[in-house]
């Protein structure tokens, strides 16, 4: 049943039943200290994890592996001293889907309103994937809300063809292939809000944006945001020349490539903790 105030939205993971398989391979529970916000746009899932004086992070997810993409590299942060928000994007996961155009402005009001929810004042910023545009257009938006540090992982933003996966080769995160699937037949939003981001997304488009990152400064000293990207070099999905685009636009940002690692750099194992130990080093 969808809600229609004040946005008409299709229903979450969250109205399906505790034992269905997508539950089973996603748990509600998967990491500590969830709850929902209630926000305009619809109810939107987060968890909250590490000590509460830690330096705050915010994970960024992709465009079709909601939450979860994190279950190895959050917990990491975590155990480093981290205080670490993962959030469900709009569309995906426990996250309602609202019946509107998934464009970068609205992925970053969002997050904006989720910080506010939270009560969050600054945090570091990680996008992974689609994720990557949401955290370039969150920086070059609501620079107030940064705390001087901007990750771009395996990022979209400025690509200049859209390669929808192909289920039958083309996997962004094999891992998560069923509950992809399983999201599209399980989720009566989920492929209006997919195609929106194929078609409306942050997924390319955002060179104002980057060109932005590179000119903002945060904080009452007023420093450049310092930048890392972080690419892998078989990733098939974003190929490993946007890391070299963003570089372009954003002068001050390092990059850093991970030889031999695909797409799912950030789950799969003999890659992600190398994304995770580069992730403590520049944000600490």
């Amino acid at each position: 049943m969808s809600s229609r105030f004040p946005i008409p939205v299709d229903p979450s993971m969250e109205a399906l039943p505790a034992t269905s398989r997508i539950r089973q391979i996603f748990p509600e529970d998967l990491f500590p200290n969830g709850s929902y916000a209630p926000l305009p746009y619809g109810r939107v899932r987060y968890w909250i994890l590490g000590p509460e004086d830690g330096p705050k992070v915010v994970l960024i997810h992709g465009i079709s592996t909601p939450g979860v993409t994190w279950k190895r590299i959050a917990p990491y942060l975590a155990e480093q001293g981290f205080r670490v928000l993962v959030y469900d994007l709009y569309g995906k996961g426990y996250s309602e889907a609202p019946k509107t155009t998934y464009d970068a402005t609205f992925f970053v009001v969002q997050l904006a309103l989720l910080l506010q929810y939270i009560r969050w004042d600054a945090a570091h910023i990680v996008g992974f994937s689609m994720g990557g545009g949401v955290a370039a257009a969150f920086a070059a938006s609501l620079p107030h809300l940064l705390a001087g540090k901007t990750v771009f992982i395996a990022s979209a933003g400025l690509l200049d063809h859209i390669r929808a996966p192909n289920p039958a080769t083309r996997v962004p995160i094999p891992e998560y292939r069923e509950l992809r699937d399983l999201q599209a037949s399980d989720l009566p939003g989920y492929r209006r809000a997919l195609q929106s981001c194929f078609e409306d997304g942050p997924i390319r488009g955002l060179e104002a944006a980057f060109d932005q990152v590179a000119t903002v400064a945060v904080g009452p000293d007023r420093k450049s945001l310092q930048v890392l990207v972080v690419h892998g070099t078989d990733d098939e999905i974003v190929p490993r020349e946007e890391a070299d685009k963003i570089k372009a636009r954003v002068p001050q940002a390092e990059v850093m490539t991970v030889e031999g690692a695909a797409h799912d750099l950030v789950l799969r194992d003999g890659h992600w903790q190398i994304v995770a130990e580069a992730l403590v080093k520049f944000l600490k």
